[in-house]
Formats: C-alpha cells, structure tokens, sequence
C-alpha cells in the first residue's frame, strides 16, 4: 500500500502541473485583453480628435501617446499565450506517460516544463512591470499561484527523478562467483535488481518455478517504484510447480499493487533466443538465467535499452499468457 500511494501522490503531483499550468493561460488571456482595450481607447480617442478637431482628454492622453508601446505589450500577451499553451500540452503529455516516469523522454519533457515555466516567468514579469493597473484583478493573482505551483512542481519532480536516478549505480561491477551463491544474491539485489523501477520486462527462456523463487528473493523487498513486473520465458520451462508459484507471486506482488504477467515464446522463438535480459524504463542488463544466476560465473553487463525493448515487444506479439498456456496443457485451475 505504501508503494502505491507514492505513485498515487505522483500522479496528483502531475495534475496539480496541469492546474497550475491551465491558470496561466488565463493571466494571458487577461494580458491581451486589457492590453488590447488599451489599444482601442487610445486609437480611438486619436481618431475622434481628428475627426472633430478637439483635444484629447488629459485621461486619454497617456494612452495615445504611447499605442506603438501597447501594441507591444499586446504582441507579448500573446507570446505569453503561447509560452502558456505550451506548458498545458507538455504537462498532459507528462501525465500521459506517467507509467513510465523514470523513462527518458518523460524526463525531457520534464526539463521542457521547466525552461518555459522560468520564460514564462520572466515575460510575466516585463509585461507586469508595465501593466497600469489600480487594484489587482483576480486574474493577476492566478498567474502569481499558477506560476508557483509550476515552478515548484517542476523543481520537486525534478529533484525526485535526480535523486532516483543517482541511486541507479551501474552493474559492470557485478561478477557472479559459483562459490559464493548467497553473496551473488545479495550483489545482484543490491547493486542491480533494487535499482529496477516502473516496468520491468525478463526476457529469460530457463524461466522456471526456482526462478520465480530467485526473483523474490532478488526484488520481492524492493518494490517502491515498480509498476509492473513481466517475464517471457519458454513452453519448456513450466513444470508442475509452476502455476500455482505464478499464482501465489502474482497475488503478493498485486498487494503492492504492482502487476506480474508472464508470457510463453513460441517454440521457434525459443529455439532462435539464447540471451537473458532485463530492463526497466531507464536501463537494460544482459544476465545468466534467473533459476541459476547466483550459481553461474557470468558478469552482468549493460546492452542498448531500445534494442532490448524492441526485441521484448517482438517475443510478446507472438507469445502465449501463461494462463492460457497451462490451460492447453491441462495444468490450469
């Protein structure tokens, strides 16, 4: 429960982005049209001058005088709109891909937010300084707290993602000594699977009951962060244990709210996949089967995340859910 109501507070973190993001485009809109009033009255008020040949009241006077200087202000209202338009489509686009928060464009778009959201701040305060004004209109004091909510948001995300992104120590220094195979556990937990967040994908075709108790053991106590676990392993793996260990993982891990799913390849892709793989949102890693990795002399090494996801992503589309699978075999509930 705990694991779940951080990503809870995340997401609400990410609709309070967009809140605050929406009231900034109010304050634009507001901008340009008491600019643009100011505008009109002015030009106005030259127009009738010429017209009757009177002069212009003292009261008009100031804003006929200046129209070029308004019209600028009216130009940047406008850029202001825009700059606000921008941050509502990047933090609903943040919040679409909210699943994937530590991923890399979800990041960027994060770092986007943040640079328009101190433009934004700086335009706010040029046209400020020159708007005439004798009260503050409410609408003022929407963009002061829209203003604030972004920047603070923005500032806490990023923070948050600097901070998990640093506790991600890399696993070229994991070497798998057959000797020591409950210190490779604790390796293997706390230098790589502890360090797994969002969704992670196992490509693993010795997946089998003992590796299913191997991933407990490696990531069962480490689950703040992690939104779904999913394996694909193969046809020949998935003895009689097997279900009822998948089933009594699956209902402990859905307690943290975290969703576990394991798909079975096809048997020609079996045959043609010999490497173990493991990946998250950010990293990807290269690992000996998970039913003997504290067993095996290996060394964990790091391999291209989009080539590990597009390899996953093939293996699923043609790939088995494991319910399914048991039920052909007669070894379903």
């Amino acid at each position: 429960m705990e694991e779940k109501s951080k990503r809870d507070n995340y997401w609400e973190t990410l609709l309070l982005l967009i809140v605050g993001s929406a009231m900034l485009i109010f304050t634009s809109v507001y901008f340009i049209q008491i600019f643009s009033t100011q505008y009109g009255v002015g030009a106005g008020a030259i127009l009738q001058s010429n017209a009757d040949s009177t002069n212009v009241t003292q009261n008009l006077q100031l804003l006929s005088t200046q129209l070029s200087v308004i019209n600028q202000y009216v130009l940047e209202s406008y850029l202001a709109l825009i700059l606000a338009l921008l941050l509502s489509l990047l933090s609903v686009v943040i919040y679409t891909l909210r699943t994937n928060r530590y991923d890399d464009g979800n990041r960027r778009y994060l770092s986007m937010h943040t640079t328009v959201t101190v433009v934004y701040i700086i335009l706010f305060a040029i046209i400020y300084s020159s708007f005439i004004h004798s009260t503050l209109s409410i609408m003022i004091y929407l963009g002061f707290f829209g203003m604030l909510i972004c920047l603070i948001t923005d500032i806490y995300l990023e923070y948050t993602m600097r901070i998990a992104s640093a506790r991600r120590v890399g696993a070229r220094n994991i070497t798998i000594n057959p000797d020591t195979p409950y210190t490779n556990i604790q390796n293997l937990r706390s230098k790589l699977f502890s360090n797994l967040k969002g969704n992670i994908r196992i490509v693993d075709k010795h997946f089998n009951s003992d590796a299913i108790g191997n991933l407990h053991r490696l990531i069962g106590g480490d689950l703040e962060g992690v939104d779904s676990i999913n394996v694909i392993t193969s046809g020949s793996m998935i003895d009689s244990r097997f279900g009822d260990d998948y089933r009594d993982l699956m209902k402990e891990l859905a307690n943290h709210s975290v969703a576990f799913e394991v798909k079975v390849m096809s048997d020609a892709d079996a045959a043609a996949q010999h490497e173990r793989f493991v990946f998250d949102d950010v990293n990807a890693f290269k690992i000996p089967p998970l039913n003997i990795i504290h067993k095996k002399s290996e060394h964990i090494t790091k391999i291209n995340l989009q080539e590990a996801r597009k390899r996953f992503e093939r293996l699923s589309q043609s790939a088995t859910k494991i319910d399914n699978f048991l039920l052909r075999q007669g070894k379903g509930e």
